[in-house]
């Protein structure tokens, strides 16, 4: 659909220069009037318009090639940036097309740098190990691990091994960046002023980190034990088959969670066949993680396999005591040097670290009998994690689907999938290492024996997976892979206990599978309905482990339950149903939190003390225990991420979702200082700001639909129009409609 008024700049050659300056200045302010169809006013920029009946891509692209400074730019820049569209939806959402794969990364690349430069730029200096440049010592322990863990070589090396169509994506993704900052020179970077392709391949190394935690080490136990040479996120998802569907078609659930200011939404479409609408993490990742095609999709889920391991180094050589036992002979270890910057008051102070390394890994701690540890990362050992998520997004089936999990690249993640041919599948995945099952894999292993070595990685069909099972339904919502349906699950004792020994179940998924199996005639709405679904679904457990604690007290202090009476019976009376207009919602949020913690440090009747206390916080903050949900929790966006409390003086919206711990599905969740043992420790005026951070529910069949919401807006910019524009929807656990074929995205420009 045209647009019936737009703005053509009319400009004279002879004053170009002047002209083009003040282009880039107004930029932002016409895209925007272009973007949300206003007419806008010609006084408020200074220049000659004319009113023409033509579409907004003609004119931006007419302004931003007469404006471009080709001086400035590479002709590589150049000729990416005349392949490449991009539309921007009602909802600020960018479409981007390119004419080749690297063109349409050089224009996500600059996408998501108009709207989120500035954390894509920090997510780089994390992960290429140049934190304590911009933060000083608080950045040093970052800085450490990620030199220790040798990422920029690793990350240097998979890219020049790369073949060059996917290390196109890489260069295509740099020089959109680059570009993006010749553009725009009010942009002024903390530190990274040109960006290189193998930066963004340490972004994805960086993942391998959650790892350390299986082996029971941090960032300051790293730093504690090289101290001598310093001197110094639960998720759910779904898939219904066509036999639960109204239409006879699958239908594909995703609800990741994240912080609420995370996700970033985004479709990439290219000339040489790829289309794929999905979502990365806003400065993490330059490709979708998660998404859907013409013909398929995906979503995943946070899961827990052992991908990390840790050795007990034998340094007992008799002569030389730089050498380690490894089976019947002795290696030397491998000593290298790295520096680290730290920001001072003085300026940049450059620090030497020195690190050793054995077969298994670098040593970053010791034993409990001073024995050295190495540090083994399956995720480490394999690269491909972007060629694997492209050939995922271009797949057209099952098979090549499939095909591309063969690649084994993405660490960790249960996946869920459905396409248009009805199929539906769960995938437990990770790059999983075989193990000799004789050893204790929870704890450090014995260096020095050749069958403690890794036997290579589990292949895609050695993981647990259930495909189109009799139920018509898969579902994780972080649970075991063995709890995925009802009926149809895979055998815990086919697997060996190191694949999901760290794996629990949630109580998030125990609803899913109450929902899903009561659910017939499935359509968007319908699951978008079950996605933010309110029911709380252990309450009935926590009401029932009350009543039998006032049936005890009552027989020996009936006063003292009499004086917490009322709110008793609203709580016992309650539907169970978390609500913003709830009190009873109110009342067991706050017991739940208490009465956790009290039972953790063995209080006696711990429940009925956390009614007690819950009582006596409402009553001392807000002047009466009958206080509603929404009078205590809002859905709020803060330039301050980590704000945790609402701000009276701005817009806010009261948000029914609730803890997930308790089963609920709108799973939401504020800074709880504290977190145990008290929910709202700075007060009972808390902002979500975690949980369902992005919902999609797409449809696959003749022509895929699809809905989504994201907790905020695509732009993390206060005054633009897509800053919080999603927020009151994401509220209500409404969904806003996905624009995916070109006429779509026309028409909704």
């Amino acid at each position: 659909m045209k647009i019936k008024y737009l703005l053509i700049l009319l400009c004279p050659f002879k004053k170009l220069a002047q002209t083009c300056q003040v282009y880039r200045n107004y930029r932002t302010k016409i895209e925007a009037c272009l973007i949300i169809n206003i007419k806008c006013k010609p006084d408020r920029f200074p220049f000659y318009f004319n009113f023409y009946n033509v579409t907004p891509i003609a004119f931006l692209f007419f302004v931003s090639f007469a404006c471009s400074d080709k001086n400035s730019t590479s002709s590589t820049a150049e000729e990416l940036a005349k392949e490449v569209t991009i539309y921007r939806d009602f909802y600020g959402i960018p479409h981007i097309n390119g004419k080749t794969d690297e063109s349409m990364m050089f224009g996500l690349a600059y996408a998501q740098a108009e709207d989120h430069f500035n954390r894509i730029e920090q997510k780089i200096i994390q992960s290429i190990g140049r934190l304590a440049e911009v933060e000083g010592e608080s950045g040093k322990p970052n800085d450490i691990r990620v030199k220790a863990f040798e990422i920029e070589r690793l990350s240097k090396e998979e890219y020049q091994s790369l073949e060059p169509k996917f290390k196109k994506l890489f260069d295509g993704y740099a020089t959109g960046l680059n570009y993006y900052l010749n553009q725009n020179p009010e942009v002024k970077p903390q530190l990274i002023t040109s960006f290189e392709p193998w930066f963004f391949l340490a972004e994805h190394k960086g993942n391998a980190f959650g790892g350390l935690g299986q082996v029971r080490l941090n960032d300051d136990m790293i730093v504690e034990y090289l101290e001598d040479d310093i001197k110094g996120i639960g998720s759910n998802a779904m898939a219904v088959g066509p036999g639960k569907s109204k239409f006879n078609k699958a239908i594909l659930v995703a609800n990741p969670h994240m912080a609420y200011e995370d996700p970033y939404e985004f479709q990439l479409t290219s000339g040489e066949g790829l289309n794929f609408y999905g979502v990365v993490r806003k400065g993490s990742g330059i490709f979708p993680v998660l998404g859907h095609n013409e013909n398929l999709g995906w979503t995943w889920t946070t899961n827990n396999p052992d991908g990390a391991d840790a050795y007990e180094i034998q340094f007992n050589h008799p002569k030389d005591s730089s050498m380690y036992k490894f089976g019947e002979q002795y290696l030397k270890v491998e000593t290298y040097q790295d520096t680290i910057k730290i920001k001072t008051d003085s300026g940049i102070f450059d620090q030497k670290v020195s690190f050793r390394k054995t077969i298994h890994g670098p040593i970053l701690s010791e034993s409990e009998n001073g024995k050295p540890i190495s540090i083994k990362l399956a995720s480490l050992q394999k690269g491909g994690m972007l060629e694997q998520l492209y050939r995922m997004a271009l797949s057209e089936n099952l098979e090549s689907f499939k095909d591309a999990l063969r690649l084994n690249a993405l660490y960790v993640h249960n996946i869920t999938y459905a396409d248009d041919q009805g199929n539906i599948m769960y995938l437990y995945n990770g790059i999983i290492p075989k193990r000799d099952t004789s050893f204790n894999w929870h704890l450090a292993v014995d260096g020095s024996l050749k069958e403690a070595q890794w036997q290579g990685f589990h292949k895609l069909e050695e993981l647990p997976q259930v495909l189109n099972p009799v139920d018509q339904y898969v579902q994780n919502c972080n649970n075991r892979p063995f709890e995925t349906t009802t009926q149809e699950n895979p055998e815990p004792a086919d697997f060996p206990d190191y694949m999901t020994y760290y794996q629990r179940n949630s109580n998030r998924g125990r609803r899913a599978k109450n929902i899903l199996d009561t659910l017939d005639n499935a359509t968007i709405n319908s699951l978008q309905d079950a996605i933010f679904d309110r029911y709380v679904e252990i309450a009935i457990e926590d009401i029932e482990a009350i009543k039998r604690e006032v049936k005890k007290i009552e027989k020996l202090d009936p006063e003292r339950i009499e004086k917490v009476r009322e709110p008793l019976n609203m709580l016992i009376n309650w539907d169970r149903f978390s609500s913003s207009t709830s009190v009873a919602t109110s009342i067991y949020y706050i017991w739940k939190f208490k009465s956790f913690y009290l039972q953790r440090i063995k209080t006696e009747n711990p429940y009925v003390v956390a009614l007690e206390q819950t009582i006596e916080k409402l009553t001392a903050e807000k002047g009466t225990w009958k206080v509603a949900w929404g009078d205590i929790y809002r859905h709020q966006r803060s330039l301050k991420s980590k704000q945790y409390e609402v701000d009276a003086e701005k817009t806010s919206y009261p948000i029914d979702g609730g803890i997930s711990i308790t089963g609920i599905m709108f799973a939401s969740s504020g800074l709880f200082e504290g977190h145990l043992p008290d929910i709202g420790l700075k007060g009972l005026n808390i902002r979500a700001q975690t949980g369902d951070s992005y919902v999609s529910v797409v449809e696959f069949g003749e022509e895929v639909k699809a809905k989504s919401i994201t907790p905020y807006g695509a732009s993390d910019h206060p005054e633009s129009a897509h800053y919080n524009d999603q927020s009151a929807l994401y509220a209500q656990g409404k969904l806003k409609p996905v624009f995916f074929t070109m006429e779509e995205i026309q028409e909704n420009l």
